[in-house]
């Protein structure tokens, strides 16, 4: 069977301002500088990305930034993108505001925290709703982590830990990391996409080299209910290296619960599990599917799937019977 994926690519690097006068009326943030840390002052709104000067802490002190189409045009690129090679985001909360539903490639895709070669960290934030509403456009990233090449070299690896966050109602995939990227995602709470109809989703990406782990998140899966033949997920590992995939709990609907396509990879202890009806144009239904080499897959618990598992032989691995356990 020849599986297909639609895999959102990434890489902004806009224009804005920070600390600095706005350039518009819908560009309403501003900051307390204190030393490498940023404070926004408050709830604001912005038609243009806000970039993270390098070295710099934005913290959001719990309030948010609303993105917005800016008069007689519409929003493009990240609602907050790094500057630098270093940045780091915490306590931020990023919401869109009824973008307009035109499709962008390259720098000018949606996204909403943004780390173009740059270290860092994302943490104990909330990033909901950067979509266009019911859009097929591949662009509308919650996260996006990305570092040149995209070829599974490693001359510059950047590093981010990304954890503690909550990402929902994004359009293309919840969190994303593309490249010479080492990453650390954990703790996070990412639910499915608001834009399932129209395109194939992922809820956390890992692909063309990147390195790190994906642990002790909760996340939703997606469906696509399209009707070519495309696959949505929970988690997809795409033509990475060396990751760690443990202790996730993966509910939802998913196509493919944990789409691997990497080798010499570690999946332990995920805890995968289908709810409710398959999408009538859902051609796919598999709890975990291991389509690489040299894979260590054990432990893992799969329940309401079509095909449980997929290349995957270990006997440690377990298919769980019944319906949904009390209090899910």
């Amino acid at each position: 069977m020849t599986k297909k994926i639609l895999i959102g690519v990434a890489l902004p690097l806009l224009l804005l301002m920070v600390l600095v006068p706005a350039v518009s009326a819908a560009n309403t943030c501003t900051f307390n500088e204190k030393g490498a840390t940023w404070r926004l002052d408050s709830d604001c709104t912005t038609d243009e990305t806000i970039l993270i000067p390098d070295g710099i802490t934005l913290d959001g002190v719990n309030h948010e930034i609303t993105a917005v189409d800016p008069s007689g045009g519409h929003f493009v690129g990240a609602v907050v993108q790094n500057e630098g090679s270093t940045a780091y985001v915490t306590r931020l909360h990023i919401n869109t505001a009824d973008l307009a539903n035109v499709c962008d490639s390259g720098d000018d895709r949606l996204r909403g925290i943004m780390f173009e070669g740059a270290s860092g960290s994302i943490t104990h934030s909330t990033i909901v709703g950067i979509n266009q509403g019911a859009s097929g456009c591949q662009e509308g990233n919650g996260i996006e982590i990305r570092n040149e090449p995209f070829d599974g070299t490693h001359p510059g690896t950047i590093t981010v830990e990304i954890s503690h966050n909550t990402v929902e109602d994004y359009q293309k995939t919840g969190i994303v990391a593309n490249g010479d990227v080492e990453v650390s995602i954990h703790h996070n709470a990412i639910g499915k996409s608001a834009t399932q109809e129209n395109l194939a989703a992922n809820s956390i990406q890992l692909g063309y080299g990147a390195l790190g782990s994906v642990t002790q998140n909760i996340i939703d899966g997606n469906q696509w209910m399209g009707t070519s033949d495309w696959v949505a997920t929970a988690i997809l590992i795409y033509e990475a290296d060396v990751v760690d995939v443990s202790n996730n709990n993966i509910g939802g609907n998913s196509d493919i619960g944990l789409y691997i396509y990497a080798d010499n990879g570690t999946y332990d202890n995920n805890r995968i599990f289908d709810e409710g009806a398959d999408h009538p144009n859902s051609g796919y239904d598999y709890g975990l599917g291991n389509w690489g080499a040299d894979n260590t897959v054990t432990n893992n618990k799969v329940r309401g799937f079509d095909v449980p598992y997929d290349g995957v032989e270990d006997g440690t691995n377990k298919t769980i019977p019944g319906g949904p356990f009390p209090g899910e």
